[in-house]
């Protein structure tokens, strides 16, 4: 078998890498600016006093000199490293097996902490709860114990209250005015409050405190304790939930929305002359928020705020499951058992997906160097089929295909040699048309004729047959393809002999129907309309047979006509009924009228939505045409079936002729 080889590319010397750093720092603009900054600021780098007007836009310069050649070098290694299937294969595979299961990890994570971060919320607000019902419950029972005697329940308060914590404060407000008082607690019950009691976290001077207000018949009892780390001390001691501070985002429910920072800035620091508040975060655990509801004192305004804490979530599961049973510590086993075992499958799988990738990456490079071999021209090269698998597969393919690419290039060749004798006959059929405007005095004419393929079956002709008469021709034979052109060829002779004997359209349509019958094929036949134009005699004799209608514009009236007195197509009949039913018509001619011939690849135009354009937009358009020439019109008709068209493809032969009479 022939080898077809292509002539080998010449060796180009590459520069070294050097050379080409070297033209391009000193022999390009760009690279000279980039030279001037990296001096600039490498004498930046070293201290050297320079103008902020020379480093800064040096400093500028190189960051994007780093951006822009930084992309373009990873890319480089990216290709260089990724040239190889086997590389490709490996790092897919790692991005399918890996990465999956480090997201799944860390959501996993995530969720376990932010979970075990509500689980710690919900345990402070239960502790706050908590210390609010012992404040309560002091309260409660100092008031059933001493109701009748307020100056000794003015005694009892300070030891009962300090056992909940060291600096709580009280106040006993009996008549309206405050009978004993302590540690900033009110000095008479708000307006606001009128419910037996109340309960929550208030916005102190100094801090907030937790507040607990009882009403007794004639007295009300407040007792505060400070929100600080002793308070939540059991919290620390049971849990490992450290408190460090509280933060407010205020949400006034009365007046609408408001935000405002309450974000204690001197965390950690103790306040002379008052009481500590330790707000120091803890040196392991994480930093979560539990929700609250601060109440402003004087207004009764209830905004949002939050009490920061830290803890370590391995320590509260190991607080939450306490006994031998030490639930977090037999998970974290589990967990570890787990993890040694999936590193243990991963490697193997590692393995044998290496073992693939280098079985699969073999055939492919063979495949390649064959691909290869073959863009050269070598169509003799074979691959050795080493396994039944998809791989040999497409390894016998690569064969049957180096096989038949001789057979594909003698096709291609067959086919350019039909594709040339198509183009020239499209360029002789395009002869047979008349070549040049026919120029009668009085009378303008337009026409074109556009294939759909190479070759077409429509057919027009202008005959001129004495200085005031003219004979118009429109044929369309049934099909396309060199056939159709063919027999369009044959027609043209045909009608160029009869007209001169015939002055009758229906005697010439008769005559060429019984000669064309006998050589027509049976399953093909030709639509004809032939016209005589008399400008002496002001008058148009024309003849149908089985083609579309003529449409004319009369000038007087402005309205068109369909113009279509019976007839059947050429070849369809042998003679007698063909010349029974043809009928020949005549109509008048008047200055300004237009008569439009065409074919069906005109009104049968579609869209993409299958609608066709039909005869009656077609007559739209004739109807507005009053005061244009033939030639206008013909582009006007154009535009519109374009527009109509849209996107879709030429499915028919379309021709048109435009007579205007003047």
């Amino acid at each position: 078998m022939a080898r077809f080889l292509l002539p080998a590319p010449e060796r180009v010397h590459v520069p070294g890498l050097v050379t080409r750093l070297k033209d391009f720092l000193l022999g390009t603009r760009r690279g000279r600016v980039l030279s001037v900054a990296l001096v600039l600021w490498l004498l930046d780098k070293l201290g050297l006093p320079l103008p902020v007007l020379l480093t800064a836009p040096a400093r500028l310069v190189v960051f994007l000199a780093v951006l822009v050649y930084g992309w373009r070098a990873t890319r480089f290694v990216l290709g260089a490293l990724l040239y190889k299937i086997r590389s490709k294969l490996l790092l897919s595979y790692l991005f399918i097996a890996v990465v999956p299961v480090v997201l799944l990890g860390l959501f996993f994570f995530i969720g376990a902490l932010f979970f075990s971060g509500v689980v710690a919320s919900h345990l402070v607000n239960a502790e706050l709860e908590r210390q609010s019902e012992r404040l309560e419950d002091v309260g409660r029972r100092a008031l059933d114990e001493f109701a009748n005697d307020p100056a000794a329940l003015a005694a009892a308060l300070p030891a009962r209250v300090r056992e909940l914590h060291p600096e709580a404060g009280w106040s006993l407000i009996c008549a309206g005015r405050p009978l004993v008082s302590q540690g900033g607690a009110p000095q008479s019950a708000p307006d606001w409050w009128q419910s037996p009691r109340f309960s929550g976290l208030v916005e102190r001077g100094e801090g907030d405190v937790l507040r607990v207000g009882l009403r007794a018949p004639s007295c009300a009892l407040f007792l505060d304790a400070p929100l600080d780390e002793r308070l939540l001390r059991g919290l620390e001691t049971r849990l490992g939930i450290h408190y460090v501070t509280t933060v407010g985002r205020m949400e006034v429910r009365e007046h609408g929305v408001t935000v405002q920072v309450d974000t204690d800035e001197a965390l950690g620091a103790d306040r002379e002359g008052g009481r500590s508040i330790r707000a120091r975060a803890s040196s392991k655990g994480m930093t979560f928020m539990a929700p609250l509801t601060r109440t402003e004192w004087d207004s009764g305004k209830t905004s949002d705020t939050g009490l920061l804490f830290t803890f370590a979530p391995w320590e509260l599961l190991r607080h939450l499951t306490p006994g031998p049973l030490n639930l977090a510590e037999r998970l974290l086993q589990a967990l570890a058992i787990v993890g040694v075992v999936f590193l243990l499958m991963y490697g193997v799988a590692l393995l044998f997906g290496g073992l693939l990738a280098r079985s699969i990456t073999r055939s492919v490079h063979a495949l390649s160097r064959g691909t290869q071999l073959i863009r050269q021209g070598d169509f003799e090269h074979r691959i050795a089929i080493k396994s039944r698998d998809q791989l040999g597969d497409l390894a016998e393919s690569f064969n049957l295909m180096a096989g038949g690419i001789q057979d594909l290039l003698r096709q291609q060749a067959e086919k350019e040699r039909l594709e040339e004798e198509l183009r020239i006959a499209r360029q002789i059929q395009m002869s047979l048309l008349p070549q040049r405007n026919v120029e009668l005095h009085g009378l303008r004419v337009a026409a074109l004729c556009l294939p759909a393929a190479e070759v077409g079956g429509d057919y027009y002709d202008l005959l001129p047959l004495s200085d005031k008469r003219l004979g118009v021709l429109v044929a369309d034979v049934s099909g396309k393809g060199t056939s159709a052109a063919l027999y369009m060829a044959e027609l043209k002779g045909l009608v160029l002999s009869l007209s001169r004997i015939y002055d009758s359209p229906a005697r010439l349509l008769c005559e060429a129907n019984r000669i064309l019958a006998d050589n027509l094929d049976s399953r093909s036949f030709i639509t004809m309309t032939y016209a005589v134009v008399d400008l002496q005699a002001g008058r148009m004799r024309f003849a149908r047979a089985g083609h579309n209608p003529l449409i004319r514009l009369e000038a007087k009236s402005g309205r068109t006509h369909i113009l279509a007195p019976p007839g059947m197509g050429l070849g369809l009949d042998r003679g007698e009924h063909f010349e029974r039913v043809l009928e020949e018509a005549e109509v008048p001619l008047e200055t300004g009228d237009l008569l439009v011939f065409f074919t069906d690849g005109l009104s049968e135009a579609m869209n993409p939505q299958a609608e066709l354009f039909g005869e009656q937009r077609l007559r739209d358009v004739i109807a507005g045409a009053e005061g244009l020439s033939s030639e206008e019109l013909k582009e006007r008709i154009l535009g519109e079936i374009r527009t109509f068209v849209g996107s879709a493809a030429q499915h028919d032969d379309m021709t048109l002729v435009i007579l205007k009479v003047l």
